[in-house]
């Protein structure tokens, strides 16, 4: 789906976490805590009894998972390195429970990924966006929001979790999307990604 699945969007990253353990964990409770996927291991392994090495790129959940903390992260990170799935597009992302700034380190190219966007795939959906997007400003405004997109995005999640308004370009928002920015660039530094280099063909 467009803005789903190999994408920085909030839909192609964000997930549910459903746990039940009666005995540990209240029933009909919600949390809105940010965690990360690498955080998963070293909560189950805590679960378990044991105590996760260190050296792990998580951290354990478990105090969010049982209701001790309401907090985990200040900031979730997004990572999307397009080859094999079509052509290089490398996408960034960084957010807090309020707000998303994504970067796209290559905005001069058309995004293309291989599944979703060929034509000659009745069966997928981008095919009927394309022919609505000759009659229907709506839909074309969505196919060239997808192909072409900034390089810079930043959204409210709050006030647009579809993530449709950038707000990139609002003066009240320079400072923001420049502190959280700084903090994507640290991380990325952290973990060795150079970011558009990152984006080939690994060879076999």
């Amino acid at each position: 789906m467009p803005f789903g699945k190999w994408t920085c969007y909030r839909y192609g990253q964000h997930s549910a976490f459903i746990a039940r353990f009666p005995s540990k964990i209240k029933s009909g409770v919600t949390n809105h805590a940010l965690v990360q996927y690498e955080d998963i291991l070293p909560s189950m392994i805590e679960f378990a009894g044991g105590k996760p090495i260190k050296g792990l790129d998580g951290r354990s959940c478990l105090n969010v998972i049982y209701g001790k903390k309401a907090e985990h992260r200040q900031w979730a990170y997004g990572i999307h390195n397009n080859i094999p799935e079509g052509t290089a597009y490398p996408i960034r992302s960084i957010q807090d429970k309020r707000f998303k700034l994504i970067v796209n380190l290559t905005p001069d190219a058309n995004y293309f990924e291989k599944h979703m966007m060929n034509l000659s795939n009745p069966a997928q959906v981008w095919k009927y966006w394309v022919e609505s997007a000759k009659t229907d400003d709506q839909a074309k405004f969505l196919v060239n929001r997808f192909e072409k997109r900034p390089a810079i995005e930043f959204y409210d999640l709050q006030e647009d979790p579809w993530e449709l308004n950038n707000i990139a370009n609002a003066p009240q928002y320079a400072k923001k999307i420049k502190s959280m920015k700084a903090e994507l660039e640290k991380w990325m530094k952290k973990q060795g990604d150079k970011g558009i280099s990152m984006d080939v063909k690994i060879p076999t």
